[in-house]
């Protein structure tokens, strides 16, 4: 006897869910590393509480969780919004790219020079974690102008090579720590912290930087490449800064008590 049953077509088989970058898994295992840095700061700088120590750990957790935490936490939810706006500016794409990262720069250091200034409240008023009182001599003399330089070689690898958004967070954070390395702090120990701090100031102009259909992905040797070129371009304005006032004690272990304003 015959069946009028059929038997109903299989369901496509559902498209494998895509990896994940390595540069995310990546991020993704130094957030809580940071985290536990941040929390081991506050609670060592509690502990020593009304020392010069005590009150850098304090301004370097409150740094991280004003920076860090709350503005890499808004600019993680607000990137989409953000790389709209940013796609109608007048400029070329890497002007605006390296007019966005210097404003974010400008913003960290506005956060580190404030807290300088109220070194008192974490319970030394000779502490400090910026060269100056002074914001306008911090980012001039010291920070963001050896920073800036290392933003124009990203806009011109960005121009040539489609470089994730996290791998450029991850590869200026590394020269960050490479920084930090150079003038004597605890970079290495504090790698997650210091990756953070500076890789923010990058990840939303990389994130909002529209690379052409035909832009080839970047090979294993220009990742190193970015770090070294970054390097060897903040190193030449370095130089310039120092020649024009050799005066300030800039970068290294020649910074004392932070001159005031005035």
């Amino acid at each position: 006897m015959s069946s009028n049953f059929k038997p109903e077509p299989s369901a496509a088989p559902s498209p494998p869910a895509p990896a994940r970058q390595p540069s995310v898994v990546c991020i993704l295992v130094l957030i809580p590393l940071m985290l536990l840095e941040l929390v081991g700061m506050a609670a060592e700088g509690h502990k020593r509480s009304g020392t010069f120590a005590g009150a850098i750990m304090k301004m370097a957790a409150a740094l991280g969780f004003i920076w860090i935490v709350l503005g890499g936490s808004v600019m993680f939810l607000t990137r989409h919004r953000i790389r709209q706006w940013v796609s109608k500016s007048p400029l070329s794409q890497g002007a605006t790219f390296i007019g966005f990262s210097v404003a974010l720069a400008l913003l960290e250091e506005a956060v580190t020079t404030t807290l300088t200034n109220l070194a008192p409240r974490f319970g030394s008023a000779e502490a400090f974690i910026t060269a100056s009182r002074n914001y306008f001599e911090v980012v001039i003399w010291h920070s963001v102008i050896v920073i800036a330089p290392m933003f124009l070689v990203w806009a011109w690898l960005l121009a040539r090579f489609k470089f994730n958004p996290s791998a450029v967070l991850l590869l200026f954070g590394a020269n960050g720590v490479l920084a930090e390395w150079l003038i004597g702090g605890p970079a290495l120990l504090m790698a997650p912290f210091w990756i953070f701090v500076y890789g923010l100031m990058i990840f939303l102009p990389a994130f909002s930087y529209s690379s052409q259909a035909e832009t080839p992905s970047p090979r294993w040797f220009h990742y190193p490449a970015a770090v070294g070129g970054c390097l060897l371009a903040s190193a030449a304005v370095a130089l310039v800064v120092n020649l024009l006032a050799p005066h300030l004690p800039h970068f290294g272990s020649t910074l004392t008590f932070p001159r005031n304003p005035n």
